[in-house]
């Protein structure tokens, strides 16, 4: 091999290379923005597990309550302002007792994994349980159903609100 087809050689593996580097390393998309029903049931499931494991039963997911929480969730996305809704208990009907926790993860950290949506999910779920007040809304034995919004904006942040509803019914 000449000097020349050397040197084009070692280029052309430097640019691949290069390419390839800014393709595994380049942070992966936001995901779609808007209500994420998938991640709202996934969330779901984690509060049903850690109920589980504090031998409480599950809480049964209720579309009112799941519309309030998702209505905040954009909202609080729209105000990029994490705040509990003050209204909530007279947007929730028939109650005895209600609730709620809310959630956000910033952009950049949605953007570092493959999954991201899930992944932050996971990891706010986690955050709630180790706050005392957070917690003792996930694992009271008073509330019996949930409804669960999760919002992710335009630029990849995840916004979450948890109601909770000790029924009067």
């Amino acid at each position: 091999m000449d000097s020349t087809t050397r040197l084009l050689s070692i280029a052309v593996a430097g640019l691949l290379g290069a390419v390839l580097t800014a393709f595994v390393l380049s942070p992966a998309p936001p995901a779609a923005p808007g209500r994420d029903h998938d991640a709202a049931r996934q969330m779901y499931a984690l509060v049903d597990d850690a109920r589980a494991r504090h031998d409480l039963p599950p809480l049964q997911p209720a579309d009112d309550i799941a519309d309030v929480a998702a209505d905040w969730s954009a909202r609080m996305a729209a105000d990029r302002a994490l705040e509990h809704n003050p209204a909530h208990p007279e947007q929730i009907c028939c109650w005895r007792a209600v609730a709620e926790n809310v959630a956000w993860s910033d952009p950049p950290r949605t953007r570092l994994h493959r999954d991201p949506v899930q992944r932050v999910v996971e990891e706010l779920h986690h955050a709630l349980l180790d706050s005392p007040s957070h917690r003792e809304n996930l694992l009271s034995d008073e509330v019996d159903e949930i409804g669960i919004g999760v919002h992710v904006d335009g630029d990849g942040a995840v916004w979450i609100t948890q109601n909770f509803r000790a029924s009067a019914r």
